[in-house]
């Protein structure tokens, strides 16, 4: 059942142990949105190493793409809290605008990016958002305004 599969996941959220965040780990593929989306906050919430091969299979595979902005949200914001200084290089790379004939990633895409940058917490990740301070797209310059808020100084 999807409400006690979610009630559990925020039960072991608030409980916390390596055990506890180990078995968050498999609820990031689970079949319900709600529960992968409190999985994921959890796991980032609290930075847990272990999860990140999970996480990133998740940002890569294209269910995360076509789901809505909620959990692209969660998704991105662990996994910059979980890969730290990691994060850097593939989220600048959504982030940031690439070559002439070159198509950008869709606006909601490059906006999780920024979130995720600015849970990345350092100087590198700060530079990186500035440089998108000035982005064209609405949603992306206001998401790196929040992320430049969380960010390192």
């Amino acid at each position: 059942d999807p409400a006690m599969r979610l009630a559990a996941v925020l039960a072991l959220s608030d409980i916390g142990s390596p055990g506890a965040l180990q078995m968050l780990e498999k609820c990031v593929e689970d079949t319900e949105r709600d529960v992968r989306v409190a999985a994921a906050r959890a796991l980032g919430g609290r930075a847990y190493r272990p999860a990140l091969p999970r996480v990133e299979k998740a940002l890569k595979g294209k269910p995360l793409r076509e789901s809505n902005l909620t959990e692209k949200m969660a998704f991105f914001e662990a996994y910059g809290a979980i890969a730290g200084a990691a994060a850097l290089k593939p989220m600048s790379a959504i982030l940031l605008p690439r070559g002439l004939l070159r198509m950008k990633e869709p606006s909601e895409t490059r906006a999780c990016a920024a979130i995720a940058l600015g849970r990345v917490r350092t100087a590198e990740a700060r530079d990186v958002l500035q440089r998108a301070a000035d982005d064209k797209d609405l949603v992306v310059r206001s998401a790196v305004s929040r992320a430049l808020k969380g960010a390192a100084p």
